[in-house]
């Protein structure tokens, strides 16, 4: 008797594309922004179409954005051409910068000092008045993206997000101490590719930029 083994395949990785929202006037004017709205640049578009040329071949599924106007026009300008599903995710949002949203860091610098100071300390302590702080950022994507994760499993989906909003992400992810939040770079159109292996959400990637026409980052 001849024993045949068939061999099974295995399933596709879970794979999370998250992206910073290409260049707005917003950080052209170097104010907070938070969870007002804003218009991308014709910068921020290209970088967004440049963004759209890298992920041409990757077989995303679905796309889900904080539901902020430049998260939104970012993806759709990236996907442009293909049928999709959108899904608008609250969780995804940028940090709520409360009274200092729409406002110029120097102007915050006189008006908050301490709570500005804690900000450049990277105190965990620091939150905006009347916004977030960074600690429930980091708790709501987090989930965010492991729900994403669940509802697509053995998928390749895109999450247009912000830029603290991605550092939280990752910080939490990597186990990274509250006082080190800021210790990534997150560059507008910056990829940054995540997956889920044994129930565990992994970096595999981080700000992968070399596809933008004009690199560079600009404020969140």
């Amino acid at each position: 008797m001849v024993l045949t083994w068939k061999r099974m395949a295995a399933s596709p990785q879970t794979r999370i594309l998250v992206v910073r929202h290409g260049e707005t006037l917003t950080n052209t004017q170097g104010v907070f922004c938070g969870h007002s709205e804003t218009e991308l640049t014709e910068r921020g578009r290209r970088q967004a179409e440049a963004l759209g040329r890298r992920l041409a071949r990757e077989p995303i599924a679905a796309v889900y954005t904080s539901g902020l106007g430049r998260a939104l026009d970012t993806a759709r300008i990236a996907t442009a051409g293909r049928d999709l599903p959108f899904f608008a995710v609250a969780g995804l949002r940028e940090l709520h910068y409360g009274e200092w949203e729409l406002q110029k860091e120097r102007s915050i610098a006189r008006r908050y000092p301490e709570q500005h100071r804690l900000m450049r300390a990277e105190d965990p302590a620091w939150h905006p008045p009347g916004g977030e702080n960074t600690a429930a950022v980091r708790k709501r994507m987090f989930e965010a993206v492991r729900r994403i994760a669940h509802a697509q499993r053995h998928r390749t989906v895109l999450v247009v997000s912000h830029g603290t909003a991605t550092q939280c992400l990752i910080a939490e992810i990597l186990g990274m101490a509250p006082s080190h939040l800021f210790r990534t770079d997150i560059q507008n159109c910056g990829l940054n590719i995540i997956s889920e292996v044994r129930n565990h959400l992994v970096v595999l990637t981080m700000n992968e930029t070399w596809f933008l026409d004009e690199p560079g980052s600009t404020p969140a």
